[in-house]
């Protein structure tokens, strides 16, 4: 499943000093966080030097290639893409702006500039960026997942609702889908939340990781499940260990979140940013909580901030 480098910088990441750090501010966030240990994904030096050496690729190509506007488009797109996925978003924003300039239609290129506004809070001009998305191709199905996003985060739930339905509707199998319905269905009415979450839960495929997110949610596994499942689901020496760790974090994280626990919420937000899988979707929103939490706690008052509090004992029933 889709940010700036302001919210943390991960170029100063010392993964020994992090975990030092978090083991001593958690107050106990289950298997995954405890005070002698903290599940993390091995980091590998060369894991990037596939996108690293298309880059450079790229980058000849756009300066000595002979090509159409349209090609000249798409090598700057994929280019974005990749720095994107590096985490170097201020370098794929300018792609990104660069391919638009060359080829206007590009879909593709308005989602990620929309998400970019997103996660800056510019909620209108994200919001206009995916009307264009949906407008240019009605069937981008990630255009309704990040409009829903944005009316998620400034607290239109009912108009999330619509395109998170759309979302889920593309592939109900895939279970990020009922995840982002379920989360936005507990604040405008908590009291159906889980039950709907119940009746979509066995259409979802155990290919994805997520479906165990739910069977945690529902209360059909625990944290330590979770956490021996996760290493069977994947090689826990190989990246795709990372990616469900940040997937397992920031879900773990909105539990905690809505239900109050603060603290812990913001511990596993970091956690979820610190497996480095820069272009999850888990991975951008768990930078832009951590954010809001920031801003919180110095006395900026969020939508979200307001919700938790009502919706914290319900949810917790």
């Amino acid at each position: 499943m889709a940010h700036l480098k302001r919210f943390l910088n991960i170029g100063l990441f010392i993964p020994g000093l992090f975990v030092l750090l978090l083991a001593g501010c958690t107050s106990g966030s289950g298997v995954f966080v405890s005070k002698n240990k903290i599940v993390l994904a091995e980091q590998y030096p060369n894991v990037h030097f596939e996108q690293e050496v298309m880059i450079a690729r790229i980058s000849q190509m756009l300066i000595i290639g002979q090509m159409s506007q349209d090609e000249r488009a798409d090598l700057h797109f994929e280019r974005g893409v990749l720095y994107d996925s590096l985490g170097l978003w201020g370098m794929a924003r300018y792609d990104f702006t660069q391919a638009l300039a060359l080829q206007p239609k590009m879909a593709a290129v308005y989602n990620y500039l929309g998400l970019y506004s997103l996660l800056d809070e510019d909620y209108d001009s994200a919001l206009e960026a995916f009307n264009v998305v949906l407008e240019l191709d009605p069937d981008y199905e990630y255009g309704y997942l990040n409009r829903g996003l944005d009316f998620y985060y400034t607290g239109r739930y009912n108009l999330a609702e619509q395109d998170f339905h759309r979302f889920y509707q593309a592939n109900n199998q895939d279970p990020y889908r009922a995840l982002w319905i379920y989360l936005n269905e507990l604040k405008f009415k908590p009291n159906e939340a889980k039950q709907n979450l119940v009746k979509r839960a066995p259409t979802l495929s155990t290919e994805y990781w997520g479906t165990f997110i739910v069977q945690y949610y529902l209360g059909k596994l625990s944290e330590q499940d979770l956490l021996d499942r996760a290493k069977v689901f994947v090689d826990p020496q190989s990246p795709e260990y990372a990616e469900i760790l940040t997937e397992t974090y920031f879900y773990l994280a909105k539990q905690k979140l809505n239900t109050g626990n603060l603290d812990e919420a913001e511990t596993l937000f970091k956690l979820a940013v610190a497996n480095q899988v820069y272009n999850f979707v888990e991975y951008r929103f768990a930078l832009f909580e951590l954010d809001k939490l920031k801003k919180a706690d110095a006395g900026e008052q969020t939508e979200p901030m307001l919700d938790r509090r009502k919706t914290a004992n319900i949810i917790a029933d």
